[in-house]
């Protein structure tokens, strides 16, 4: 008896000229919205992941309790509104000059309990726990034969792109290594080829002995204003010893990356009045056999002040009005 072939939920398409794939999720358009700033009100009945089985998702696959086990801190559950979904691994399709791919993979949110209580509010246990419970969801959806790239992201405001207030990160596993990530990759890779040393090592270097950026540092992680910022008051944060992949973090090393984040997430809150913000994890691929060792994983933090015009969307390039050196030194007052 044949299997009942599953619909794809989506699907990714390549520009043929730069190699960028982008991703056709129709699904995502009937998702939640919700009007307000950085800190939207909504109250709790309203709110779909105050008590997520209630509104229909799906169990969750993860569950981390709080540290008095009277309830719940945080649970990791497949999106009901996924922009991938399940299917086969197939190959790319050839549809005349453009390449197309099954949108398959897996989307699953990181809902926290509290409803009003943001990464500003963690303390530096909570953030942990948080990304011990991103540590172990990243090492099961990697075993997954279809999966070559993971993305762990958190979406803090409507400027941001949360479509739902309730304190939520997300996780989409990929069988496909994004376009910003290979750009990452590439370039690193073809420095280190000429260099034979990792460039970002040699810009925590130049960091490091300049100190003219950096607004935290601890024992294993920095934390600095890039050089090179995308926006104003981006932050960044890495870890001092090289490696490519986040999920090989050892315990001690979350410490001190969970009070590396501490500090951040309270400059921003206290010194940017909370404005909307990005924070995602640049980690390698999942793809076996494979070597990236060349590769340096970090945080990377983007506050959300403007809205990109002609100039930026027309050529790629940012616009920032204030200087890293300047940003670093208010953030660090």
């Amino acid at each position: 008896m044949k299997s009942k072939k599953i619909k794809p939920l989506s699907e990714f398409r390549q520009d043929p000229v730069s190699g960028d794939w982008i991703l056709l999720a129709p699904l995502r358009s009937k998702g939640y919205k919700f009007e307000g700033g950085a800190k939207m009100r909504v109250s709790k009945n309203q709110c779909p992941f105050e008590n997520p089985s209630k509104f229909g998702n799906a169990p969750p696959v993860l569950v981390y309790q709080k540290e008095t086990k009277s309830d719940w801190f945080l649970q990791i559950i497949p999106n009901k509104y996924p922009a991938v979904g399940q299917g086969d691994c197939d190959l790319i399709h050839q549809i005349g000059l453009y390449k197309t791919q099954t949108g398959i993979g897996f989307h699953e949110l990181v809902i926290f309990r509290d409803h009003d209580r943001y990464f500003a509010d963690f303390t530096k246990e909570e953030i942990k726990k948080v990304f011990l419970a991103y540590q172990e969801r990243y090492r099961s959806l990697a075993k997954e034969k279809c999966v070559k790239y993971i993305s762990i992201f958190h979406n803090h405001g409507q400027e941001a792109g949360s479509t739902v207030p309730h304190p939520h990160s997300q996780i989409l596993a990929l069988p496909i290594v994004p376009s910003d990530v290979r750009h990452s990759l590439n370039g690193l890779r073809l420095y280190f080829n000429e260099h034979n040393k990792c460039a970002h090592c040699q810009m925590l270097t130049q960091e490091l002995k300049e100190k003219k950026r950096i607004i935290y540092q601890n024992k294993k992680m920095i934390v600095f204003v890039p050089f090179v910022s995308r926006t104003e008051f981006e932050i960044r944060i890495f870890p001092k010893k090289h490696f490519a992949y986040f999920d090989k973090i050892k315990n001690e090393e979350l410490e001190f990356l969970a009070d590396a984040l501490k500090f951040a997430f309270f400059k921003i809150d206290k010194k940017l009045k909370d404005p909307a913000f990005n924070f995602f994890i640049h980690t390698a691929p999942t793809i076996r056999n494979r070597n990236y060792s060349h590769y340096h994983w970090h945080i990377e933090i983007l506050p959300k002040f403007d809205i990109f015009g002609g100039f930026e969307l027309g050529t790629g390039m940012d616009i920032i009005t204030i200087a890293p050196e300047k940003a670093a030194e208010i953030l660090k007052r």
